[in-house]
């Protein structure tokens, strides 16, 4: 598990670029995508690149590969979130989140990706916020992706965790007005490659891909479709 660098504190930020610091040094400015990345809570692997909920010692690993702008994602999410969230409460597995922001490149726009940081704040917050969060973005997606990037505004990613009660911290909401996790949400996408995954939304339970459904408009199995596929 990953969070704030070690060493710069439970609360830390990075100093604003071409300010003066803390000893009245000026930072020198940095473009965004050079700047250091800090991981939020409850993240493993990689860079933090994979947000787990659960115990990470559960006997299982299922992981989970999204999108928040895809529609196959959404139609999994509203059919086998609450699922994956019970498997994991009752310690049969540890899920861990991987996102993709295909969507992104494809359409245009950045709200996958600032959808991602915003969840890094959620994760923050704590495992079952987190777990909130992704549901209710994924009721709120834009449709079709690329007639509209609510997500690419801070001001509609808050206003969807005004609906996740005790999410919206006023640190929560500093992090998400200031982009803090944006770095870190580029490298959860550019891990994402690395599993083999073709298309969201997909699950693999320890080393099997298990078929869920949900890309081009395919039947999502049922949660007890689901559970009867990983049944020990």
């Amino acid at each position: 598990m990953t969070g704030p660098d070690a060493g710069d504190g439970p609360g830390a930020r990075l100093p604003y670029v071409g300010l003066p610091d803390a000893r009245g040094a000026v930072v020198p400015s940095v473009p965004p995508c050079e700047a250091r990345s800090m991981n939020p809570a409850h993240t493993t692997g990689a860079h933090g690149a994979a947000v787990h909920y659960g115990n990470p010692d559960a006997p299982h690993v299922l992981r989970v590969f999204l999108e928040l702008r895809d529609r196959g994602s959404r139609r999994m999410a509203e059919t086998l979130l609450g699922t994956f969230r019970a498997g994991a409460d009752e310690g049969r597995f540890v899920v861990r989140f991987h996102f993709a922001a295909v969507l992104d490149d494809i359409v245009g726009g950045r709200g996958s990706r600032c959808a991602v940081a915003a969840l890094g704040a959620a994760s923050d917050e704590g495992q079952g916020l987190f777990m909130e969060y992704l549901a209710a973005l994924f009721a709120d997606q834009p449709y079709p992706p690329g007639a509209e990037d609510r997500f690419a505004d801070p001001a509609a990613l808050l206003d969807t965790a005004g609906r996740v009660q005790g999410l919206r911290s006023p640190d929560f909401e500093r992090k998400v007005t200031d982009g803090t996790y944006l770095p870190w949400a580029g490298q959860v996408v550019a891990n994402f490659s690395e599993f083999g995954i073709l298309a969201t939304p997909a699950v693999r339970y320890d080393e099997e891909d298990l078929p869920v459904g949900g890309p081009d408009d395919t039947p999502v199995v049922t949660p007890a479709e689901f559970l009867s596929r990983i049944a020990d």
